[in-house]
């Protein structure tokens, strides 16, 4: 009978079958492993500091695009998870909105801000951190000036922001101390499309704009970055959903001047975009970022890196390939005929059970390419 589970990835140095779906929450191990081409990191990386106020503080809008399953998704999960890593000389804000598509297969980004940036990401609390930086800033102002009591909380506001748009939102977010008060301020019911995109922006703008002091300059964060997933939901959508989203796009891009940074992920071919976004959006674009799948030597660094993210003892020997030799790795991953992360984690996962189930013990060296195929192993999987 085959070792259980918890047994056999004791032997293989795993803490548990690393190959599984797709990482969904923040701190999910998983979202610090890249998963594509190292080319494609390093451009999306660029465009999303590029955005950063220390860096050069502008508005980006990054496009990543290429077939199904090479990656897209992970990497703006990525994205989101490396970007909070960076906090010299400031914090970043991320968010993620895995669908556009909503209620009655609808395109709707009132309600993908409501049910995905208000409800499943930390925009909420960075509101209500931000008031708290807003109030710091009123007393700091205050002090500086030895302004006295009759000057209000308001006009000291005004003082720091004197754009009267953004002023004035903040002097109504600055009212709300609770979570839920501060909630239903920036989603009350029966919000729409536009009035979401409006808060949104003008949050933005709040985040990022820079309060000026007698002897320094500050803002709550150094830059701002969404990440829309499933924008080819397009292909499949009316004309008037097709403008309305492309719409939503130039809004968001144009409303944000600075320290912005708009990243969209789409499943298509380059020769397919023009038929998804308009070309006062496509003007805008700041960078293409085509995912490609994995040669068969990437594919093994990717399994490999995937597995050594996820031992129990990373300083012994039993790492790299193990449970496998690298030959028996290039075996698996080379007869694949369209390399993406995604077929990769699930062929690898599958040969990980299949291992245990065929009774292969790794603890009596790495498991060969004949091991494999003499157990058929390698027949199961592929």
């Amino acid at each position: 009978m085959p070792v259980n589970n918890s047994t056999f990835y004791a032997m293989c140095n795993l803490k548990d079958n690393p190959f599984r779906s797709n990482a969904l929450f923040d701190d999910d191990p998983r979202l610090a492993i890249w998963a594509g081409q190292t080319k494609e990191q390093n451009q999306l990386q660029k465009f999303l500091i590029r955005s950063r106020a220390e860096q050069v503080g502008n508005t980006n809008l990054t496009l990543l695009y290429g077939a199904y399953g090479t990656g897209k998704s992970h990497a703006l999960l990525w994205g989101i998870h490396w970007l909070r890593g960076i906090t010299d000389p400031g914090k970043s804000a991320a968010y993620y909105v895995p669908t556009l598509k909503k209620d009655k297969g609808r395109l709707s980004f009132g309600g993908a801000f409501h049910d995905d940036l208000i409800q499943k990401t930390s925009l909420v609390d960075d509101a209500l951190h931000y008031r708290t930086f807003l109030s710091r800033c009123v007393n700091q102002y205050t002090s500086e000036k030895s302004s006295g009591a009759d000057v209000t909380a308001d006009e000291v506001i005004q003082a720091l922001i004197p754009s009267v748009e953004i002023y004035n939102f903040a002097k109504e977010l600055y009212r709300y101390e609770k979570r839920d008060e501060m909630q239903t301020f920036l989603s009350p019911k029966g919000q729409t499309d536009y009035q979401a995109m409006i808060t949104f922006t003008r949050l933005v703008n709040l985040f990022v704009h820079e309060m000026k002091f007698d002897t320094e300059a500050k803002r709550f964060r150094q830059s701002v970055h969404l990440m829309i997933d499933e924008i080819d939901a397009l292909v499949q959508a009316s004309t008037k959903e097709v403008l309305e989203v492309n719409d939503l796009i130039r809004h968001l891009y144009d409303l944000c001047p600075s320290c912005f940074g708009l990243v969209l992920a789409v499943s298509a071919e380059q020769e397919i975009l023009p038929s998804i976004f308009t070309e006062y959006v496509l003007t805008r674009v700041s960078r293409q970022i085509e995912f490609k799948p994995f040669d068969r030597d990437a594919a093994v660094e990717f399994a490999i890196h995937v597995m050594d993210e996820n031992r129990v003892d990373p300083t012994t020997q039993q790492s790299g390939a193990f449970p496998y030799t690298r030959e028996a790795l290039e075996a698996i991953l080379g007869q694949l005929t369209f390399r993406t992360p995604r077929k990769v984690v699930n062929v690898m996962q599958q040969v990980i059970e299949e291992s245990r189930l065929a009774d292969l013990d790794p603890s009596n060296g790495p498991i060969t390419v004949s091991q494999l195929d003499d157990s058929g192993v390698l027949e199961e999987v592929l």
